[in-house]
């Protein structure tokens, strides 16, 4: 169990599925169409589809729809970014909202501290802060 802000959550353990992952050439919107027209086509029927950003989110939206998929009834999407696109589509898109401002700030703090001191030790991720925007697209 996790505690997510006000509610308990369940974790799962799913058995990790490489099927299931479909590799995309770009992050557009027709890349994240034939995404998940191929994983359709291939016969999967997942219950969600997690986006690796909002444009791939959208453009899967597209193909489901063309397969007579209803989101959120059938499956969910969820995507990454928060563009503004994502709060127009109809019905609007469950994505995380990443901190840009942070985002900005370290991608060139970051670098600058690694030319200042070198030998800094291993580099690191990181994280910056981020939100979840639960809108229609997850029955939210």
């Amino acid at each position: 169990m996790v505690q997510c802000g006000q509610s308990t959550v369940r974790l799962v353990k799913i058995p990790f599925d490489g099927e299931l992952v479909k590799p995309v050439d770009a992050y557009h919107w027709m890349d994240g169409a034939r995404a998940a027209a191929a994983l359709l086509d291939a016969g999967s029927r997942p219950d969600a589809l997690l986006c690796l950003n909002d444009h791939l989110a959208l453009g899967a939206l597209r193909a489901l729809h063309e397969r007579g998929r209803s989101v959120p009834g059938d499956l969910e999407v969820v995507g990454f970014d928060d563009i503004e696109a994502s709060r127009f589509s109809v019905p609007s898109l469950t994505t995380v909202s990443p901190d840009r401002k942070e985002i900005a700030r370290a991608a060139v703090a970051l670098p600058l501290d690694r030319i200042e001191e070198p030998a800094a030790g291993p580099l690191q991720d990181h994280v910056v802060a981020h939100e979840l925007k639960v809108r229609e697209r997850t029955g939210g």
